[in-house]
């Protein structure tokens, strides 16, 4: 028997984002990794495991365009409504970030197995406490939205820098990204292994406090950062307007990952010269992030060990982009976790 999905929110992750990409396949203007499905809908339509049996959205016009698109009959404007009738095993949450950890807490707390909850998470460090302590008192998988941890290529290049053939692991260098959008952070998480951080460091290009309030903010890029982890690697951010591209360095080589997640670039260092020259790769045989992270939800549901994209990952993330914002505010000193400020407020939406 298929585990019972229930969706809140009928927007752009849940169905129409599949619109956009397929839209943007058919101009040939798209470069990059992202393998179809994409939204939440069209990846439990493709896992055999899983069936979207309910759906809610306050909107009801939108509500029964989802339902007539995906052949969902059961459908609510209170998700509270949704969860308490329909015995659900998952919970899909696609609203607005400030709505993520009421509906997420509620899920928990009323047995729901797991949850995918797209990024951004929430909007404050409280907040994301709540959630981890709702989670880990009932024994909630989470999955959290970010997905190029999902990627194969992304996937290729860890296996490589993991192998040892390169040397020891050093860091990871990104040339773009925000704080708490979401995929951007978790991927260097990823790449350096998933350790702990041990000191934040960061300024962010163009800060924008919320009205007059000193304690919220609009998520923007950041125009550098350095975060130290326990298993002596570093993650450097330097807004250099390269675009979405990383490189994993390590002692004897390093890995670089193009025009995102469209190619992979292998290069060893020589042992005489100093020099680095590119190594031959295989191309990794490509599958859909969402697919595979769906995928991933089912397996922690059934073995009950944590998925690729699980509860402990996640929080870091959330302590690394708050973490950011805090180092910033204190003029770029460094921060040590737990950030202290665990009420400042930050939108990415």
């Amino acid at each position: 028997m298929a585990f019972r999905v229930g969706i809140i929110g009928c927007g752009r992750m849940a169905d129409t984002i599949e619109d956009e990409q397929i839209s943007k396949r058919k101009t040939h203007w798209y470069r990059g990794g992202l393998v179809l499905p994409y939204s939440h809908a069209a990846g439990y339509a493709t896992v055999k495991e899983t069936e979207v049996v309910a759906a809610c959205d306050i909107r009801q016009e939108r509500l029964n365009e989802f339902a007539q698109r995906w052949n969902v009959s059961a459908c609510y404007t209170n998700y509270r409504q949704m969860i308490e009738e329909q015995r659900l095993d998952i919970v899909s949450v696609t609203t607005r970030p400030e709505q993520h950890a009421e509906q997420m807490i509620f899920a928990s707390n009323q047995g729901i197995k797991g949850v995918y909850a797209e990024k951004p998470l929430c909007m404050t460090l409280e907040e994301t406490d709540a959630i981890c302590q709702a989670f880990e008192r009932n024994g909630t998988h989470l999955e959290y939205g970010p997905i190029y941890r999902h990627w194969a290529i992304y996937e290729q290049a860890r296996t490589i820098a993991e192998s040892g053939e390169l040397g020891k692991i050093k860091s990871v260098l990104a040339f773009e990204g925000k704080a708490l959008e979401g995929h951007f952070i978790d991927l260097l998480l990823y790449l350096l292994g998933d350790p702990e951080p041990v000191s934040i460091q960061g300024m962010i290009s163009d800060l924008r406090p919320l009205g007059e309030d000193e304690t919220k903010f609009t998520d923007t890029p950041l125009l550098s950062a350095q975060i130290k982890f326990d298993n002596d690697t570093t993650a450097y951010v330097a807004q250099t307007g390269v675009g979405r591209e990383v490189e994993l360095v390590c002692s004897d080589g390093a890995i670089r990952v193009c025009n995102d997640g469209e190619t992979l670039q292998v290069r060893r260092r020589d042992a005489v010269s100093g020099a680095f020259d590119i190594m031959p790769v295989e191309p990794s045989q490509q599958w859909s992030g969402t697919v595979h992270k769906i995928e991933d939800l089912v397996k922690a549901i059934q073995t009950g060990k944590p998925g690729r994209s699980n509860l402990r990952v996640t929080m870091i993330s959330q302590e690394i982009g708050f973490g950011l914002y805090e180092s910033h505010l204190k003029g770029g000193m460094k921060v040590d976790p737990p950030v202290p400020r665990r009420g400042l407020w930050i939108s990415s939406w």
